[in-house]
């Protein structure tokens, strides 16, 4: 993590963003130390928006107490339509915005991972989306819609909602979906079973899949880099590029 906050710091990021699963069990302690060392609230390094993973929102302890909302809360600023609700919230980045939408929930049984971003928080996208300035609108979310092979998770890993989702994200001109969740990056184009492009970021930290993505948005089109860590040299390198034309509302 130590490298990871160098390349923060040091590449002069316009925004870090943050996809979910900082941690494990989401035990406060977990939650805070993770925080911590990816630099929420640090200011030596750019301005970040943040959402939850299934892991940090594990045990519906860990959601009554609000441990992601409160260590990440320096990540979780910008526009809403309703102040008592977290999510979503937007940010804008130059001529774009970032929309934090949290589709992560505690589970009764452990080996449920799914998924919901619910009916009155899609109601509250819709809001949000509405009232938002032109620009390209760029939803964060952990769960993805599709694999890629454009087709939902399996049952217990899913986004229960994922249709409900979709199409409202659609309808309302989002154009770019940006999620975790599945640890090997991959990136999906614009098709009639999803309007909008989709991005995988993968794992930051997982052995031998670490990386993360840089991205440039010039107008509509996207050009991304990904970095990966070099174990030989104990730093991060160019390892691949795309790019694609996001769609217009």
């Amino acid at each position: 993590m130590d490298l990871l906050r160098t390349e923060f710091r040091d590449r002069r990021f316009d925004r870090l963003v943050f996809s979910g699963d900082a941690t494990t069990m989401a035990f406060e302690s977990e939650v805070a130390a993770a925080a911590a060392r990816i630099g929420v609230g640090d200011d030596t390094l750019p301005p970040g928006l943040a959402v939850p993973g299934n892991h940090d929102l594990y045990t519906f302890g860990a959601v009554r107490r609000g441990a992601f909302d409160s260590a990440f809360r320096p990540w979780l600023e910008g526009e809403r339509t309703n102040p008592n609700h977290t999510y979503p919230f937007a940010q804008r980045v130059g001529h774009a915005w970032l929309i934090g939408l949290n589709s992560a929930r505690a589970n009764l049984f452990p080996w449920d991972a799914t998924g919901k971003v619910g009916a009155a928080q899609l109601e509250r996208l819709r809001s949000l989306l509405a009232k938002l300035d032109p620009g390209p609108r760029i939803v964060v979310s952990h769960y993805p819609i599709f694999t890629r092979g454009r087709r939902p998770e399996p049952r217990w890993h899913r986004l229960i909602d994922w249709r409900a989702t979709r199409d409202l994200a659609a309808a309302c001109g989002v154009s770019l979906w940006l999620h975790g969740h599945k640890h090997a990056w991959y990136t999906l184009e614009p098709g009639p079973d999803l309007p909008f492009a989709s991005i995988d970021v993968g794992s930051s930290t997982q052995e031998n899949l670490w990386g993360y993505h840089e991205y440039e948005i010039d107008g509509w089109s996207l050009r991304g880099l990904r970095r990966t860590f070099d174990l030989k040299t104990s730093r991060f390198a160019d390892a691949s590029t795309f790019s694609m034309e996001l769609p217009r509302p």
